[in-house]
């Protein structure tokens, strides 16, 4: 399975490593995570889909400002367990898992 997002560069290389912290730190296949990377790449970059949620779009500055491990924490969160967007509850949710991977 390939990533399907942008064609730039800085944000195939920023998914990649959003892909192995899926797989270290959640523990899913490669394939798995890639899947979730591109479903959230999908959702989180679709105007109606962000306008159905009132948040905004995201792109590759907040993507490089959130860095890595904190997508894939994103990621985890809003595709792999199936939570809507409600930035509140998933900051919560990450103090808790920051917590429990001791950082």
């Amino acid at each position: 399975m390939r990533l399907n997002v942008s064609a730039d560069e800085d944000e195939i290389y920023l998914f990649e490593r959003v892909v192995a912290h899926l797989q270290s730190r959640y523990k899913y296949l490669p394939d798995e995570a890639v899947e979730l990377v591109n479903g959230y790449y999908a959702n989180f970059t679709d105007p109606s889909f962000c306008e159905k949620f009132n948040i905004p779009v995201q792109d590759i500055d907040f993507f490089c400002h959130i860095e890595s491990i904190s997508m894939a924490d994103r990621i985890h969160y809003y595709q792999g367990l199936g939570h809507d967007p409600n930035e509140q509850a998933f900051v919560e949710w990450q103090r808790g898992i920051c917590t429990l991977f001791g950082e």
